[in-house]
């Protein structure tokens, strides 16, 4: 299965196991910068840069976005990269993930989305 500039082989040695190497002839573009932006909620506005392959968003400590508020879940969601996309997926939270005031349970995120977790919003920015 070959995946934008990449090719994937997977192995029969566990779940999940892939190893991704570049295509020959083929120019690898440099990653894009994404972050999310706290724009509402019980805490201060704030830029936060999302630099790993996998965030969990939450009110518990060691979440890699800690969002301090009552209505967001211990572990509410969490954003993973693929290539240069960001999914959202609900981690069975108590009140849900909303996506541009749609209640969704995982999502790809495009450059300017709003999402709500709880009564914090977030404004999703990516390439900038």
């Amino acid at each position: 299965m070959a995946r934008d500039l990449k090719q994937t082989l997977e192995l029969g040695d566990g779940p999940g196991t892939r190893i991704n190497k570049p295509v020959k002839g083929v120019r690898v573009r440099p990653r894009r910068s994404h972050a999310v932006e706290i724009t509402a909620g019980p805490m201060p506005a704030k830029r936060v840069s999302l630099d790993r392959d996998r965030i969990t968003i939450g009110r518990a400590q060691g979440t890699g976005l800690q969002l301090d508020s009552e209505e967001v879940s211990r572990n509410h969601a969490s954003l993973t990269r693929l290539d240069d996309e960001y999914t959202i997926e609900d981690l069975e939270s108590r009140n849900g993930v909303y996506l541009n005031g749609l209640k969704v349970h995982a999502a790809v995120l495009r450059d300017g989305d709003e999402l709500q977790l709880g009564d914090v919003f977030l404004l999703y920015h990516e390439g900038g």
